[in-house]
């Protein structure tokens, strides 16, 4: 992970998520959308990771010739034998969560003291 940041408030499936904007050093997922909601032990679980094709001149929503956001998390975080990697997704959340700024901003954001 290169860099992250949050980006704003968002509901997805139904629950408010703080939305988190990842650069990655992965050439096929380098631009990522991570959503955190609030988990029961008062931190934060990632509900999703969402690759971020859009461009803004032209993608501002889903069309039929290009999907400019797709959730990717099963892809990455699951094993050859489709379950998932708990500890890659743990550790990929951590660094996300860990990375200057981001989990304050997201306590801000949410109102969740």
């Amino acid at each position: 992970m290169k860099e992250a940041h949050v980006k704003g408030a968002s509901d997805r499936d139904g629950l408010h998520c703080a939305e988190v904007e990842v650069q990655t050093s992965d050439a096929h997922n380098p631009d990522l959308l991570a959503y955190f909601g609030r988990s029961q032990d008062n931190d934060y679980d990632m509900v999703a990771v969402v690759r971020s094709d859009a461009r803004p001149d032209a993608d501002w929503y889903d069309n039929s010739l290009h999907q400019a956001y797709a959730d990717v998390t099963d892809e990455l975080f699951d094993t050859p034998t489709m379950k998932t990697d708990w500890g890659e997704r743990e550790s990929f959340k951590e660094q996300v969560l860990s990375y200057p700024g981001v989990r304050a901003d997201i306590r801000r954001l949410m109102d969740w003291s």
